[in-house]
C-alpha cells in the first residue's frame, strides 16, 4: 500500500522508527531524515526565493525550526516529508514578505474573470511563444499563489497533499487554481497589448 506521498507503508514505518531514535536522543540521525527531502524543500523555497545562496539559508532555517518541532510531529496527520514541507512553505512566505517588496498586484475585475473564455485561457497558457510573458504574468500573483501554482503544476503534487502543506481545503484550492489560470491568462494578454502599442 502507498501513500498520497508515494512511500510504502514499510517506508513510513522505517521512518517512523528513525524519528523515534532521534526523539530518544540520537539527534545526529536527523541528518539522515532530512537529509532525504532537503532537494525537495529547497526546489520549493527556490520557487519563491530565486536567489540560490537565500532560498538555502531559508532551507536550512526550516530544517532547523522541523529538528526543535519534532516532538509535535504526528504522523496520523501527515508523512513526515508533508509535514517538512509544511513547515517549508511557511517559513519561505513569512521569508518572503519580511525580506522583498511587496508584489504590486494589478486588480482585474471579477466580471472579466467570470467571462473570460475557458478555451483562450488554454491557448494562452498552453503556448511555448509565450513562455517569456508566463514569467512575467506569475511574478504578479501573490505569493502563495505562486506556490500553489509550483506545487501542483510544477511539482505535480497531489491535491490533497497540498491541503496539508498549505493548510486549506481541497475545495478551496481548486477554485484558486482556476482562478489563478484566468488571472494569468488575462495578465499575458495586457501585457502582449502593452508591447505592442509600445511597438508602435
Amino acid at each position: 500500500m502507498e501513500t498520497i506521498t508515494g512511500k510504502s507503508s514499510q517506508a513510513i514505518q522505517d521512518e517512523t522508527l528513525l524519528i523515534r531514535r532521534i526523539l530518544d536522543g540520537h539527534t545526529e540521525l536527523f541528518r539522515q531524515l532530512a537529509g532525504r527531502y532537503a532537494g525537495q524543500v529547497l526546489r520549493m523555497v527556490a520557487s519563491l526565493i530565486p536567489s540560490q545562496e537565500e532560498a538555502e539559508e531559508v532551507t536550512q532555517d526550516a530544517l532547523l525550526e522541523a529538528f526543535q518541532s519534532l516532538a509535535r510531529f504526528d504522523a496520523r496527520q501527515a508523512s513526515f516529508q508533508t509535514w517538512l514541507m509544511r513547515i517549508a512553505y511557511h517559513t519561505a512566505l513569512k521569508h518572503y514578505r519580511q525580506h522583498h517588496k511587496t508584489i504590486t498586484v494589478v486588480e482585474v475585475e471579477q466580471q472579466r474573470l467570470d467571462t473570460f473564455p475557458d478555451d483562450e485561457t488554454d491557448a494562452l497558457l498552453d503556448d511555448t511563444d509565450r513562455v517569456e510573458l508566463m514569467e512575467r504574468a506569475i511574478e504578479t500573483l501573490k505569493p502563495d499563489d505562486q506556490m500553489l501554482l509550483n506545487l501542483y503544476y510544477f511539482d505535480n503534487r497531489p491535491m490533497r497533499e497540498i491541503a496539508c502543506i498549505t493548510e486549506r481545503e481541497e475545495s478551496y484550492l481548486h477554485s484558486r487554481l482556476q482562478w489563478i489560470r484566468k488571472r494569468l491568462a488575462i495578465t499575458i494578454k495586457s501585457l502582449e497589448s502593452e508591447e505592442s502599442l509600445s511597438e508602435k
